[in-house]
């Protein structure tokens, strides 16, 4: 019997394999219960790292931890934790929210802009992630070396359809898709700020950028590929209208028209739909 247990422990130690590195019991919770945190650590930047959490529960408690991970199934996840690198050591800076984290990061590293949710003092070191709807998040930008905030309340999320990088080439403005609280309904548009925030371009200023979904920056950094996506509650897979921005001109025009078929064919990859000839105009890759 003894060596039966045994060789169920070390079969379930072979099971969890080298997830146990990656998983704990949770921080603050009682030893006994089957309560595991799992942790996946991004790195954005030498210095900067983003750690993205999952809860998890086991029928079998800790006191058996690690055995008990392969029984682990997940229950809920909590907020993403940004850290910077001070010496050997990692020190926590915001809670974040990044659907596309290294696509925050300025060109040099000495920047981020990201999705700040709203936290109150009494949830404690772990906030869960709440959707939308249940919790407040504003944008904001990072100054790392200086650990400068500039939180912007008039817009709520950093999104593009693209995983190309939301900053300038030269990482002195940043693009995204965003949420903006001032218009009523609640509008999607595509915004420009500059490295400290200051708004360049929105829809107050350029009504033809409601609407518009951030693709990427033209090599020299002078215009945006962006889509007017066909279907504005959809991830692009319905096509639409590509469209070029010039920032310095405020101007918006239309390119070309994406099919469906085409759009699905490059979900989370839409910079692969585009071109730039040499002048810096963009046009839709055949």
């Amino acid at each position: 019997m003894k060596r039966q247990l045994w060789l169920g422990l070390a079969l379930a130690a072979a099971a969890a394999g080298c997830r146990h590195e990656t998983i704990e019991p949770m921080p603050g919770v009682m030893l006994s219960p089957g309560v595991l945190l799992r942790t996946e650590r991004v790195r954005l930047d030498p210095s900067l790292e983003l750690r993205r959490y999952e809860l998890l529960a086991s029928d079998v408690s800790n006191d058996f931890y690690p055995f008990n991970i392969p029984r682990a199934k997940a229950v809920d996840r909590l907020l993403s934790k940004l850290f910077v690198r001070q010496g050997g050591d990692w020190r926590f800076l915001d809670y974040v929210t990044m659907p596309r984290p290294r696509a925050g990061v300025s060109p040099d590293g000495g920047r981020i802009i990201y999705e700040k949710p709203d936290v109150h003092i009494t949830e404690g070191d772990w906030p869960p992630a709440y959707a939308h709807d249940r919790r407040a998040r504003r944008v904001a930008i990072r100054h790392v070396p200086t650990d400068q905030r500039f939180v912007l309340d008039c817009y709520g999320e950093v999104s593009g359809l693209g995983q190309a990088s939301h900053w300038r080439p030269d990482g002195m403005q940043v693009a995204f898709t965003t949420t903006c609280f001032s218009s009523k309904p609640f509008s999607r548009q595509l915004v420009v700020l500059d490295l400290c925030g200051k708004v360049l371009l929105d829809g107050s200023k350029v009504k033809d950028l409601l609407g518009l979904e951030f693709i990427a920056y033209s090599p020299d950094g002078r215009r945006i590929a962006a889509l007017r996506p066909a279907d504005p509650a959809g991830d692009g897979r319905q096509g639409g209208t590509l469209v070029e921005v010039d920032v310095e001109a405020r101007a918006v025009r239309d390119v070309a028209e994406v099919p469906a078929a085409v759009a699905c064919k490059h979900v989370g990859r839409f910079e692969r739909l585009v071109t730039w000839d040499s002048d810096g105009h963009c046009t839709l890759k055949q």
